[in-house]
């Protein structure tokens, strides 16, 4: 298992990046507008590990995200997702 990236919603890009990039210095790795779904992702890293991601989700509609504080997902790779599945189950996830 390989850990990628955890996703965060942010409701203003500019001033999220400012926080981690220019402020906490973190790189943007890389960026995907996709339009036609109404949001960006932007990855950071830290400079000294690039590999370990902070995913930005700019959403362009406002959308009420309730109690979650904007918290998204942890993303990790796995060799056999129905594996991964098949044994959470067996231990009641």
């Amino acid at each position: 298992m390989r850990y990628l990236h955890a996703m965060l919603r942010v409701r203003n890009l500019d001033s999220a990046l400012r926080f981690f990039r220019d402020g906490l210095g973190l790189i943007e790795t890389r960026r995907k507008d996709v339009p036609q779904g109404r949001y960006t992702l932007v990855f950071l890293a830290a400079p000294a590990n690039p590999d370990s991601e902070i995913e930005l989700t700019f959403n362009y509609d406002d959308e009420d995200y309730g109690s979650a504080r904007n918290f998204g997902h942890l993303a990790f790779e796995v060799d056999d997702i129905y594996a991964v599945c098949t044994h959470l189950q067996s231990i009641g996830v």
